[in-house]
């Protein structure tokens, strides 16, 4: 007996779960199937199961877990999805690797044989790996599960890579197990063959536990008949079961799928108009959920995941505020939108509405306040105010005065000025800061326009000042 508990995997920190409580048990004599679509958390469930993996939760196999067994390989028997890899050395043979593996474990050759006759791979026993065909591995790969005769099988997708014929003998191979009073845990993504093989049928999606039903549910819920019609005058035939009141849809170039009828019907509708059949057979499609819920844990993982973004529990959740209308006596521009902050001005929930008050534009000529002090008693640093110059209206254009360029002096020669003009009339009074030389100009401290600024002068041996060179 396998009893699962809270089994949950989060691979990344704040993340999607892979696996959210997942719990129930399996008895002997059943056959069990974990249902769900790539990246629903199947694979998972089973590699926590034998704890390949860390998580929270517990599987227990007769009340113990896998690694506290006294020996695994005589109670439980996995078969991993490894897809069409090789499960031992390339060049290794076929009876050789299970002899191998048979003395490993302290089981007797004779049983390596044994299984690969019950897997029929004994005509192939001396051939090496290499040269094996995927459902070959897969086969060998049970045959290695059952080398020490185990009473609980753990299959993950145990007919990927096989043909028609060996997934047929898979299935009842399985089933001879179950009735033999084995335990068979098995996990597919066809919902046809969940309903042909299994007993139980557990649905998972997203990583949590959708459904558990049993095979007559699971049948009459998520499995639809259909009868699978192949012949070279298909159109015919479906305008005749169309005016039946049957369902029917393509299913290849020459084929249809019907539902509606059941297959003497159908044959017999043929018959009677003439239409020649290649192919009449019953079939199961599966359909969704009728109405998939998502249940949160249990709390037996010890995992606490929000499903959706609400706030705490028992704290209600706070509603927006509907959009007041201008017959409250509020301006059309004052609406807030729902969800966010009011706009200014704006009345508050449960307060009386009052209209709007114009507030004045404030005017280009008031004061400007006085900077406030910071907290070491000094005024912040900042330009003085400014206060902006009203707009000046020409009334008439303005003719354009041509610029008359200016005429820099030479070095060592003073600033040319106007004619009838002195520079400093008056000896009395200082030149005017218009009138001064240009500076720029002198020798003692001028700037070269070639050569950049002019080092200092130096008095020379006969008490004349030149112009030192740079080094």
């Amino acid at each position: 007996m396998i009893q699962i508990t809270g089994l949950t995997k989060v691979h990344r920190r704040n993340g999607p779960p892979a696996l959210l409580d997942l719990t129930f048990d399996t008895r002997p004599g059943t056959v069990t199937a974990l249902l769900g679509d790539e990246g629903a958390g199947k694979t998972t469930a089973i590699r926590l199961m034998v704890e390949l993996e860390r998580g929270r939760g517990a599987a227990l196999f007769d009340g113990r877990t896998y690694r506290r067994l006294h020996r695994p390989e005589t109670l439980v028997g996995l078969l991993p999805d490894t897809g069409a890899a090789c499960p031992g050395h390339p060049g290794r043979r076929a009876a050789d690797h299970l002899r191998m593996l048979a003395a490993a474990i302290g089981v007797p050759p004779r049983r390596a044989d044994d299984l690969l006759e019950q897997t029929r791979l004994a005509g192939v026993a001396g051939h090496r790996l290499r040269t094996f065909s995927p459902g070959m591995n897969r086969r060998l790969a049970l045959a290695t599960a059952l080398l020490g005769d185990p009473r609980a099988l753990l299959l993950d997708a145990p007919t990927a890579g096989l043909s028609p014929r060996g997934t047929e003998w898979l299935h009842s191979f399985l089933r001879s197990f179950a009735a033999a009073g084995g335990t068979v845990l098995l996990t597919t993504r066809s919902p046809q063959e969940a309903g042909a093989l299994a007993d139980r049928v557990i649905t998972l999606v997203r990583g949590r536990q959708a459904a558990d039903q049993g095979a007559a549910e699971f049948r009459g819920t998520r499995l639809r008949p259909e009868v699978v019609v192949r012949g070279p005058q298909m159109a015919r035939l479906a305008d005749l079961l169309l005016a039946r009141g049957a369902r029917v849809r393509p299913d290849g170039r020459s084929a249809i799928a019907v539902g509606g009828l059941v297959r003497a019907e159908i044959g017999e509708l043929a018959h009677r108009h003439g239409i020649l059949l290649h192919e009449l057979a019953d079939r199961a499609v599966g359909r969704p959920l009728p109405h998939p819920v998502l249940p949160a844990g249990s709390g037996r993982s010890g995992e606490v995941v929000r499903l959706h973004r609400t706030p705490f529990p028992h704290t209600p959740m706070p509603h927006a505020p509907a959009p007041p209308s201008p017959a409250d006596g509020v301006p059309t521009t004052a609406r807030h939108r729902p969800g966010g902050l009011p706009t200014v001005g704006a009345p508050t929930v449960g307060s009386r509405t009052t209209p709007l008050r114009s507030v004045p534009a404030p005017s280009p000529f008031a004061p400007v306040p006085a900077a406030t002090p910071t907290r070491s008693g000094r005024p912040p640093e900042e330009d003085p105010p400014t206060r902006p110059l009203p707009p000046v209206v020409a009334s008439s254009p303005v003719p354009s005065v041509p610029s008359v360029p200016q005429v820099r002096p030479e070095p060592g020669l003073p600033a040319r000025t106007a004619p009838g003009t002195h520079p400093n009339p008056d000896p009395s009074r200082s030149p005017e800061p218009d009138l001064l030389p240009d500076r720029s100009c002198s020798p003692r401290m001028g700037t070269d326009p070639e050569s950049g600024p002019n080092p200092p002068s130096r008095p020379s041996a006969d008490g004349e000042y030149h112009r030192s060179e740079a080094p």
